[in-house]
């Protein structure tokens, strides 16, 4: 039997439970593994039924988004405006994996949502600026429940409007940051779909690129 906790964190890319509780409780995660810890899946529990899935590294790995297996990986961007882009990721083998979708504000990214090519939400990152009330200048990799997976520290460069050295890299989520909740992005984390940007490019008639 798989044992349930009542919270879980995130360390090196992978999720690690915190503290036992019954699988009938009001809320719960497994977390499953494969004999070989290849694969690893995070599962949502609400009194003892399934809810959801949060993460499967079949989809996205977040080990190999650490600095020991930063991945090359190819941006063809399929849609752009002074709010949005949207991209497609390929790897290696030229083979479309992911969507990306970034939002600006104010001339700034402020966040950047991925998805499975299905559509699916994967993990989103948020970028943080002092000179918002944020509490550092960095960029917080959050899962899909809004947990924290990873953070970067940056100096940042007033006359640039940009980020310039990295100050500190953080995949040890077992202390957890604080980061106050109504700072963390909550907007634009619907399910992606191809067939409603496409539409809504026609019905706007957007000057940006749009490659299918």
């Amino acid at each position: 039997m798989i044992t349930h906790y009542k919270e879980y964190y995130w360390k090196n890319g992978k999720p690690y439970g915190r503290q036992i509780v019954d699988p009938s409780s009001i809320q719960s995660f497994r977390i499953i593994v494969d004999p070989y810890f290849k694969r690893f899946s995070l599962e949502k529990y609400a009194r003892g039924k399934f809810e959801k899935i949060i993460y499967d590294s079949v989809l996205l790995d977040f080990r190999h988004l650490t600095p020991l297996h930063q991945t090359a990986w190819q941006k063809e961007v399929i849609e752009e405006s002074e709010q949005e882009q949207h991209c497609i990721l390929r790897n290696q083998d030229d083979r479309a994996i992911l969507v990306e979708k970034t939002i600006f504000m104010n001339q700034r990214c402020q966040v950047c949502c991925l998805y499975s090519i299905h559509g699916l939400l994967l993990s989103f990152h948020q970028i943080f600026y002092q000179d918002w009330g944020h509490p550092f200048n960095g960029v917080v990799f959050f899962d899909t429940e809004r947990n924290p997976v990873m953070i970067k520290k940056y100096a940042f460069d007033p006359e640039t409007d940009a980020f310039s050295s990295l100050l500190s890299e953080e995949w040890d989520m077992s202390q957890k940051p604080v980061i106050p909740s109504e700072l963390i992005h909550n907007k634009h984390l619907e399910p992606f779909s191809f067939t409603r940007l496409l539409k809504f490019k026609m019905s706007h008639k957007f000057e940006g690129k749009f490659a299918f």
